[in-house]
C-alpha cells in the first residue's frame, strides 16, 4: 500500500485546472438563476390568472363538444382535426396534444378558464427556464449574460398573445418540447447514448403534435450543432436525418387524419395577401410584413390580437416599406452566409431567425394569416440573443468570458442601467397589455382603436356587443338598443371594407333579429349561406328567423340542414325539437292529437340528442319535461324537469 503522507497540498497552493469546478455547470447557481427567471415570468403574467375565455378559446375549448368530453374523448382527439367538435370549422389543422391537454384540464376543472390560464403561465415559466438552460449548455456564454437574455425573453411584450390567450398553448407546448429535444441532442452528442437520440426524436414528435410549425426544427437543430458543438459533420447529418424521418412520419400521420398538408381555401379576411392574384404583389407584401414583424420585436407597441384585412395594404415593388424590408433581410442573409464558416454568433442568430420565420413569412407558402404576434414566439429567441450581443459589444464585454464573474456587472453599471430600463419598459408593457386580454369585451374594445380598419376586428367587436350573453347583461331596453346600434355601425363598416365576409353577414342577421326585423335578418343569413352553404350555423340562424314568424315547417328544414352539416350543434338539435314541438302545439289546438303526439315524440328525440351532445344543456332538459307533460306523461315530465333543475 503506498503512503499518502506527502501528498497534501501546501497552504494556499492553487488547484490544478482539472480540479476547478467549471462555472458553466455550477448547479446551485443555475438553480438560483432559474428560479428567478421562473418567478419573473410567472409574476409578469400573474394578472392573467383571473381572465376569461377569449377569441379561439371558444372553438377549441369552451364551445368544443369534443374537448368538453374530457378524458373520454382522448382517442377521438388524436384521430380528428384540431377544431373537430365545434361546428364545421376548417379541417386542416392537426394539434392533438394541445387539445388533449385542454380536455384533461376540462375534466379536472370544467368550464374554468382560470385553471387553463394557470397552466399557460406555469408552462411559459418553464419554457423561459429551459431556454436559459439550453443556451447555457450550447453557447457557453457567460451565465449572467444568458440570465439577462432569458429575462428579456420572459418580459418581451410580443409574447402576451401566446400566454394570455389559452388557445396559444400550442405555441408554448411546441417550444417546450423543442427545447427538451435540444437538451437531448446535447446529451446524445456528448455521451453517444442512443436513448438520448430516441428522446430527441420523441420530444420533436410531441412538438409537432402540439403545432405543425415545429417542423422548421429540422433546419434549426443542425444550426445549434454546427455553431456550438465540436461534433463531426457526420454526426450532425445523422441527427438531422433522424429528425427529418420523424417529420416525414408526422406528415404521413397528418395526411392520414386530415387528408392533406397545408391549408386550403384560406379566406381573404384572414390573409389579405389573397386579395390579389398577382404573385409578385403577394411576395412583395409578404416581405413588407417581415419588416413589420421585426419592428414589432424592436418596439412592441401598439399590439393587437388581429392584423387582418384591411390593416396592411397590398404593396408593389416600388413601395418604400417593401424596399427597406427587402434590403434589410438581404443584408442579414448576406452577413450570415459570409460569417458562417467562422461560426460567428450573429450568423447563428440571423439564420435561426430567418429559419424560424420561414413558414410564417408567407413567402414559400401561404398560411392562415399574414401577420400574428404569436408567430414571433420562437423567432424572438434569436432577437433576444442578438440584442444582448450588441449590448455587450457596446459596453466592450466578452460574451464568452467567465473569468471575471464577480466583477463583471460591478464594472459595468451602465450596462445594468440599460438592461434594467429595457426590462422595466418591457415588463410594464407586458403587464399592461395582459389586462386587455381579460375578456372579449375588453380585448375587442381596446384593439378596435388600434386597428380601426380591420374588417375582422370590426366583426369581433360587433359580434361581442350583440351576442346573447352580452345582451342578457344589459339592464334597460334603451341600453340594449344603444349596444345594437353600435354593433350595427361596426358590422356595416366591416362589410363596406369586405362584402364577401359570410361571418359578418351572419352577425348582421343577428343584430337585425334582436331588433325584431326578421325580414332583414333572414336576408343577411341567406347571404351568408349563399357564400358558405356548408356552415351549419347559418342554416340554424336562418331557421330561428323562420320560427319567429311562425313558419315552423320551413324552420324545421333549416334546422335539419344545420344538424346534418354539424353533428355537434346542440343548439340546432334543440331548435329542431322546438320546431316539431310548435307543430305539435298547432295540431293539439286543432284537436288532432294523433299528429300532435307524433310531432311531440319527434321533438323529444331531438331534445334528447341535444342533451347527448351537451349534457349540461339545461333548456333541452326543460323542453323534454314540458313536452312529456304535453302528451300527458307527467311522470317523465317531472323526471326531466328535475334533471334540468340540478344543472346550474
Amino acid at each position: 500500500m503506498s503512503s499518502k503522507k506527502n501528498q497534501k497540498h501546501k497552504p494556499h497552493e492553487p488547484k490544478t485546472k482539472s480540479e476547478t469546478t467549471a462555472f458553466s455547470i455550477d448547479k446551485k447557481l443555475i438553480l438560483k438563476l432559474s428560479l428567478v427567471i421562473a418567478l419573473v415570468a410567472f409574476f409578469l403574467y400573474s394578472n392573467t390568472l383571473k381572465h376569461q375565455f377569449v377569441l379561439d378559446d371558444y372553438s377549441v375549448i369552451k364551445e368544443n363538444q369534443m374537448t368538453k368530453q374530457g378524458t373520454a374523448a382522448l382517442k377521438d382527439i388524436f384521430s380528428n382535426s384540431y377544431r373537430e367538435g365545434y361546428g364545421n370549422n376548417e379541417n386542416n389543422l392537426y394539434r392533438p396534444l394541445t387539445k388533449a391537454m385542454f380536455a384533461i384540464e376540462w375534466q379536472l376543472s370544467p368550464n374554468n378558464p382560470h385553471f387553463h390560464h394557470l397552466i399557460n403561465v406555469l408552462m411559459y415559466s418553464l419554457v423561459c427556464v429551459l431556454l436559459f438552460i439550453v443556451l447555457l449548455r450550447y453557447t457557453k456564454i457567460n451565465i449572467y449574460i444568458l440570465f439577462i437574455t432569458a429575462l428579456i425573453f420572459a418580459a418581451h411584450p410580443i409574447h402576451t398573445e401566446v400566454v394570455a390567450n389559452i388557445k396559444s398553448r400550442d405555441e408554448i407546448s411546441s417550444m417546450l418540447f423543442l427545447l427538451l429535444s435540444l437538451l437531448c441532442i446535447h446529451k446524445h452528442l456528448s455521451s453517444n447514448k442512443i436513448l438520448m437520440l430516441v428522446g430527441t426524436l420523441g420530444c420533436f414528435f410531441l412538438a409537432l403534435l402540439s403545432k405543425e410549425s415545429a417542423i422548421v426544427y429540422v433546419a434549426l437543430a443542425p444550426l445549434f450543432i454546427y455553431f456550438f458543438t465540436e461534433t463531426t459533420l457526420k454526426n450532425n447529418i445523422k441527427v438531422t436525418a433522424s429528425l427529418a424521418v420523424a417529420a416525414i412520419l408526422y406528415m404521413m400521420l397528418h395526411m392520414k387524419i386530415i387528408g392533406g398538408i397545408g391549408i386550403d381555401n384560406i379566406p381573404v379576411i384572414d390573409n389579405s395577401l389573397l386579395y390579389t392574384t398577382n404573385v409578385i404583389e403577394q411576395k412583395a407584401t409578404a416581405i413588407y410584413i417581415l419588416g413589420k414583424y421585426f419592428l414589432l420585436m424592436v418596439f412592441p407597441h401598439p399590439l393587437s390580437c388581429d392584423y387582418s384585412f384591411n390593416t396592411i395594404p397590398i404593396v408593389s415593388l416600388g413601395n418604400i416599406g417593401f424596399l427597406l424590408a427587402l434590403a434589410f433581410h438581404v443584408f442579414l442573409l448576406y452577413f450570415a452566409i459570409k460569417k458562417i464558416k467562422e461560426k460567428h454568433f450573429l450568423s447563428f442568430c440571423i439564420l435561426f431567425y430567418l429559419g424560424s420565420m420561414a413558414l410564417a413569412s408567407n413567402i414559400f407558402m401561404l398560411i392562415g394569416t399574414h401577420l400574428a404576434e404569436r408567430l414571433l414566439f420562437f423567432p424572438s429567441v434569436a432577437f433576444c440573443l442578438a440584442a444582448i450581443y450588441f449590448l455587450c459589444k457596446l459596453f466592450k464585454i466578452d460574451l464568452f468570458d467567465s473569468s471575471k464573474i464577480n466583477s463583471l456587472f460591478k464594472a459595468n453599471t451602465t450596462l445594468l442601467a440599460v438592461v434594467g430600463i429595457v426590462l422595466l419598459l418591457y415588463s410594464i408593457k407586458t403587464y399592461s397589455r395582459n389586462k386587455d386580454w381579460k375578456s372579449d369585451t375588453y380585448l375587442f374594445g381596446h384593439d378596435i382603436e388600434t386597428v380601426p380598419n380591420s374588417a375582422h376586428m370590426l366583426f369581433y367587436y360587433a359580434n361581442n356587443l350583440a351576442n346573447k350573453d352580452s345582451l342578457a347583461a344589459v339592464k334597460s331596453p334603451a341600453e340594449k338598443e344603444k349596444r345594437l346600434s353600435t354593433a350595427q355601425k361596426s358590422i356595416t363598416k366591416a362589410l363596406q371594407l369586405y362584402e364577401l365576409f359570410p361571418d359578418a353577414h351572419n352577425v348582421a342577421g343577428r343584430i337585425y333579429y334582436e331588433q325584431k326585423n326578421f325580414d332583414a335578418s333572414f336576408k343577411s343569413y341567406s347571404r351568408a349561406m349563399e357564400m358558405n352553404p356548408g356552415k351549419g350555423m347559418y342554416h340554424n340562424n336562418a331557421g330561428t328567423c323562420l320560427f319567429s314568424v311562425g313558419k315552423f315547417e320551413e324552420a324545421a328544414k333549416a334546422f335539419e340542414k344545420a344538424t346534418q352539416i354539424d353533428k355537434y350543434d346542440a343548439d340546432a338539435q334543440c331548435n329542431l325539437g322546438s320546431a316539431y314541438g310548435a307543430m305539435g302545439e298547432a295540431y293539439k289546438n286543432k284537436n288532432d292529437m294523433a299528429n300532435a303526439s307524433k310531432m311531440f315524440s319527434i321533438a323529444i328525440d331531438h331534445f334528447k340528442k341535444a342533451t347527448q351532445i351537451d349534457p349540461n344543456y339545461k333548456s333541452a332538459y326543460q323542453f323534454i319535461g314540458i313536452t312529456y307533460k304535453n302528451i300527458g306523461d307527467s311522470i317523465n315530465g317531472d323526471i326531466w324537469l328535475q334533471k334540468a333543475a340540478k344543472i346550474k
